[in-house]
């Protein structure tokens, strides 16, 4: 594993599978809850849809501080430590409402509250965090922490609830204390400032771009309260930019994986499903899922790794499911579509969650836009999926040809899309990226940088021009719009005094490189 890599892998964002474990608004989470204690039916019936549409409330609020600049106020110490307590707080009123055995009243209403406000606010500050991972190492992270805390769940589910609920209750005290220590210490991970060579392709980076995307040099971190970034990190919004085209800027981007994450959703919400009456399907099939996103993250590729797994690898699986989903009724072929299916959508919210950290990575939307927007989204389909679930195409057979349907028309949108994707030309990166040619021209490109004052992000797009890459594999390994490619290609021409990728080539190339 490399340097960069195992950078990624520190301990405290490896307790994200505490915050995953405990996360109430997926709806796994709250199993113990629900079967553990006697008639918590009505009590379940009232905290859920309160938390989810709370939730959704919150999520835009907090988009739409964002949206107004004013988003890093939800990473001071003061608010996300306030998040932690009453994430904490929320669970405990849901402990005690359920242990005294009264019929749901305000407590239950407040327990979804908390649970709602503080789910948010650790969600944001979370993922904060967690922009300090490009891609490749946040989709490693993201199945390792996601495995383990499916693993977390099954064995939650195990235990008496006697046991159950004070180990939630330490996970949940765990999940908030990471970003408190980030909030209080003024120490966000990645908010040290990278250096300029690291942007712009040094030979030590260089060597990395052959079997890893370039881009996956931790960046600085410019959602710090208060604080100030350049265009490594900035939030790019044009005046007037309004919240609704912000985000379809935003669903520009991460179109697939973000309809992929609201299916996930959806068919989550619906209904929960056991093997053997025993294992609860989704945790088992995220924990599988963890156990695939981790080689598909150190995956070496010759294109863009998000389209690629959302062209290829995505497409290719739903296809094995929909041919194992064609045998009769009551054949082992269906029963392992099924059981398969669940890794499937276990795979796509692992493969949704790296994406976001890539765009908050990226720095083109702050993180309180990213995972407001995302939060709010996510209670709305479960919301939908709780609702349908109480519906007659639902209730019979349990929901299993109801919840075939929307998968079938999921697997139809991803095969469409990649076909869509196939009518254009695919670029992928230069065959000898590893040779000492391309060695040579990013230290060319890192000392142009230096001489000619270019931020880091602008010094990462010269690497990529003088490479020979489009506009549009930029956006697409970079994760961010082509809009702000085009808007730090025109600031690196000014910068360099060129009008042409031609002439630009030239200067690179120039005697006195």
């Amino acid at each position: 594993m490399g340097e960069d890599e195992a950078r990624g892998l520190r301990p405290d964002l490896l307790l994200f599978a505490a915050f995953f474990a405990t996360l109430p608004l997926y709806s796994p989470n709250l199993s113990l809850f629900q079967d553990g204690f006697a008639d918590a039916g009505p009590v379940m019936g009232v905290v859920a849809p309160t938390m989810l549409v709370a939730a959704v409330a919150c999520g835009l609020g907090a988009a739409v501080l964002a949206a107004r600049g004013r988003g890093g106020a939800l990473l001071r110490p003061g608010a996300v430590v306030a998040g932690a307590v009453l994430y904490v707080g929320g669970y405990a009123l849901l402990a005690a409402q359920l242990a005294s055995g009264a019929s749901p009243g305000v407590v239950a209403v407040a327990a979804g509250l908390l649970l709602a406000v503080g789910s948010v606010g650790l969600c944001v500050a979370w993922g904060a965090g967690l922009a300090c991972l490009g891609l490749r190492r946040a989709l490693v992270l993201m199945g390792l922490t996601v495995g383990g805390g499916s693993v977390l769940e099954l064995l939650i589910a195990a235990v008496p609830v006697a046991v159950g609920v004070p180990v939630v209750g330490a996970l949940a005290v765990a999940a908030g204390a990471v970003p408190c220590a980030w909030a209080l210490r003024g120490g966000w991970p990645g908010s040290s400032a990278a250096p300029a060579s690291a942007a712009a392709g040094t030979p030590e980076a260089g060597a990395q771009d052959a079997a890893a995307e370039p881009g996956e040099a931790e960046a600085p971190f410019a959602g710090e309260p208060g604080g100030a970034a350049d265009d490594a990190g900035a939030f790019c919004r044009e005046e007037g930019e309004s919240l609704s085209r912000l985000l379809r800027r935003m669903a520009g981007v991460l179109a697939v994986p973000l309809v992929g994450l609201l299916v996930f959703g959806y068919i989550t919400g619906v209904r929960r499903f056991m093997m053997f009456d025993v294992v609860y399907m989704e945790a088992l099939g995220g924990l599988l899922a963890g156990l695939v996103a981790v080689p598909l993250g150190r995956a070496r590729t010759r294109r863009p790794l998000l389209p690629f797994l959302h062209q290829v690898v995505l497409p290719a699986f739903a296809l094995v499911l929909i041919v194992l989903n064609s045998f009769p009724e009551a054949t082992p072929p269906l029963w392992v579509a099924a059981w398969l299916s669940y890794v499937f959508f276990g795979l796509v919210a692992i493969l949704a969650l790296a994406s976001l950290c890539a765009m908050a990575h990226a720095g083109e939307f702050p993180p309180a836009l990213v995972y407001g927007a995302a939060v709010a989204g996510y209670a709305v389909v479960s919301l939908l999926g709780q609702v349908s679930g109480t519906t007659a195409p639902f209730e019979a057979q349990n929901g299993g040809p109801a919840l075939l349907v929307v998968s079938t028309l999921y697997f139809v949108f991803l095969l469409a899309s990649s076909l869509a994707a196939g009518w254009r030309v695919e670029e992928r990166a230069p065959s000898d990226a590893a040779s000492d040619g391309a060695a040579a021209l990013a230290e060319r490109c890192a000392r142009v940088a230096g001489e000619r004052g270019l931020s880091p992000r602008e010094g990462e797009i010269l690497g990529y021009l003088g490479r020979g890459h489009t506009v549009a594999f930029i956006a697409k390994t970079l994760v961010i719009s082509e809009s702000t490619v085009r808007t730090h290609v025109k600031a690196v021409y000014r910068k360099l005094g060129v009008s042409s990728r031609e002439e630009l080539l030239e200067f690179i190339d120039g005697p006195a490189r």
